[in-house]
């Protein structure tokens, strides 16, 4: 039985489909929830001094990117919101896969819930897309993954 959601939220258009397809569960199943958006600062800008756009300023970036994560979370909820499911969000810091899977694990969830892609094409080939690290990542919990 589902009775708890992990919802991965980016604000991409697949993550977008990936919480209809989560909303629409939880309507089904009486389920709960959880809209996860993960803000990763890649390890090269840890400890940086330039940042991009010659930003020198790591507390400037870092509102600029907690103010993307609420976008990403404000752009998502509504879609909860009209068919009446209940969510919580959370906002999480780190490497998206690996905190995709501890807050999947912590919260019990039963189902987590993605969108395929999220980075461009050409990220996604140098990076790994984030839904297969999950993928292969977690063990012993269902994960729908949105096209």
């Amino acid at each position: 039985m589902i009775q708890r959601i992990l919802l991965a939220a980016d604000g991409s258009e697949n993550a977008l489909k990936a919480a209809r397809w989560a909303a629409a569960l939880a309507k089904t199943y009486g389920a709960k929830v959880t809209v996860l958006h993960v803000v990763h600062i890649p390890a090269a800008l840890a400890g940086s001094t330039v940042l991009p756009g010659g930003a020198t300023d790591v507390a400037v970036v870092t509102r600029l990117m907690e103010q993307a994560a609420e976008g990403v979370i404000t752009i998502t909820t509504p879609i909860l919101d009209e068919v009446g499911v209940e969510y919580d969000t959370r906002i999480e810091y780190g490497h998206t896969a690996e905190t995709i899977v501890r807050v999947a694990n912590e919260e019990q969830i039963d189902l987590i819930v993605m969108g395929s892609r999220g980075l461009t094409a050409a990220s996604a080939l140098l990076l790994g897309s984030v839904s297969h690290k999950v993928l292969h990542a977690i063990h012993d919990k269902p994960v729908l993954i949105v096209r």
